[in-house]
């Protein structure tokens, strides 16, 4: 059943400033805005909840004369020279990778799933490690640490790159210290409709963390970070989805139901860490109560290039302060 959180609690006198964000999905802008949020907001502390990586190549097919084709955006464009490269940084903003190719490549990623999916997970690759050497340069000696998990749609080669960091810790799975604190990180989400590379059963995601929980044992509080938010918070409303992945509807309006994870909830309404942290759901952004624990999910618009935060102050053992904060 867990061990006695309260005592603990007041143990810890230390002032912490908390930044959190999730779900960047590949977008360049993002990211550096991730990076740079330690230093704006005064922060001891960056955390980005999951989802790191993006969603879908996109194929720049060569033609005559140096110029490309490509369909973004439900937009055909016929780009070169200055233009082509304006195309790719707009396709990197929206967390999308370009790839330049031929039109006998084109032709085979089209019917080839194994090789589009290799060309994919090589951008994906390419791109995570750019990011990490960024962060490595501007975090270097800034003294803000910096923690970043996969979350459930992030492959295995993830884990990988992010250990190649000098300045980025990779907390899924671990009990990390902090000034006066500890953070659980935990990426994997529950089931979801398109069957992304990190999903569990709730009662699997229940086990893990009240595992790391009891392992954890009594002393500094701990801030419970599992991507994926409990079901019925209001921090994991999502649109319903027919089997087609068509919208259920309501009066016109997308009907938003609960999808989160059951062996979340279960776990923070039985251990009652101070502070739990999400993402996972994009258009949950909120500050809840649940007992005697904070949740907060930060939302995320990676799309058009916004990067959505909370900032959260903690000192001895209690949430001072959150504050939602967009940019």
């Amino acid at each position: 059943m867990g061990w006695p959180w309260r005592r603990a609690r007041h143990q810890a006198s230390g002032r912490l400033r908390i930044v959190v964000a999730s779900d960047i999905h590949g977008s360049d802008l993002c990211w550096k805005k991730f990076l740079a949020a330690g230093q704006f907001y005064r922060a001891d502390v960056l955390v980005l909840a999951g989802d790191v990586t993006g969603k879908a190549l996109v194929p720049l097919v060569e033609e005559a004369r140096g110029a490309y084709r490509a369909r973004f955006m439900g937009a055909d464009e016929l780009v070169s020279g200055a233009d082509l490269d304006a195309l790719e940084s707009r396709i990197r903003f929206n967390g999308f990778y370009p790839h330049r190719c031929s039109p006998e490549e084109a032709e085979r990623l089209r019917v080839d799933p194994a090789a589009r999916e290799r060309i994919f997970t090589s951008a994906m690759k390419t791109t995570a490690e750019h990011w990490i050497e960024l962060a490595d340069d501007r975090l270097r000696g800034s003294g803000v640490r910096c923690l970043v998990m996969p979350g459930n749609d992030d492959e295995p080669f993830v884990d990988a790159v992010l250990a190649s960091s000098e300045t980025i810790e990779n907390h899924d799975g671990r009990v990390v210290q902090l000034d006066g604190y500890r953070i659980i990180g935990h990426g994997w989400s529950n089931e979801t409709p398109w069957r992304t590379p990190r999903e569990k059963p709730d009662a699997e995601i229940e086990a893990d963390l009240s595992a790391l929980l009891d392992g954890a044992g009594p002393g500094d509080p701990i801030i419970l970070n599992p991507h994926v938010p409990p079901y019925g918070s209001r921090l994991d409303l999502a649109p319903e989805l027919r089997s087609d992945f068509s919208l259920v509807t309501t009066a016109g309006q997308a009907r938003m139901i609960p999808v989160g994870s059951r062996g979340v909830a279960a776990v923070i309404e039985r251990y009652q860490p101070f502070l739990s942290l999400h993402g996972h759901i994009h258009e949950s952004r909120g500050v809840v109560r649940l007992g005697a624990t904070t949740a907060v999910n930060p939302g995320s618009e990676y799309n058009v290039g916004r990067l959505l935060g909370a900032i959260v102050d903690v000192e001895r053992g209690q949430v001072r302060n959150v504050q939602l904060v967009a940019g």
